[in-house]
């Protein structure tokens, strides 16, 4: 997989997830003091990749780029996207690209991004 297409996976994953932070926000906010929305936002992160990886196998960026997760040893197939949605917290991840194809939480993890058909 390309970087051209992981970076549009990014960037459209990116755009969701804050829509769907700002929707939250605007639900909770007179519900939850402002202090709590972080550790929102670090659960609904967490749980908007390792769900959609999880029951779909792609995101909504890989959906329209037609990519898709695939775990080199299905048995651990949910360690490994954990491992692989945990990864993305660590800073390097994302400047991990710059030099590599496969990002840190492909290589942590084990999985790869395919081009589904």
């Amino acid at each position: 997989m390309n970087k051209t297409i992981r970076f549009v996976d990014f960037i459209i994953d990116t755009l969701v997830y804050l829509i769907v932070m700002v929707l939250l926000v605007f639900v909770l906010r007179d519900y939850v003091d402002q202090y709590y929305i972080r550790y929102i936002s670090v659960v609904v992160y967490f749980l908007y990749y390792f769900l959609f990886e999880y029951l779909v196998g792609q995101t909504p960026g890989k959906m329209i780029t037609k990519a898709r997760v695939v775990c080199n040893n299905p048995e651990f197939r949910v360690l490994k996207l954990f491992i692989r949605t945990v990864s993305r917290f660590i800073p390097i991840d994302i400047i991990s690209y710059l030099f590599f194809v496969r990002g840190f939480h492909d290589w942590t993890s084990k999985t790869s991004l395919i081009r589904k058909q």
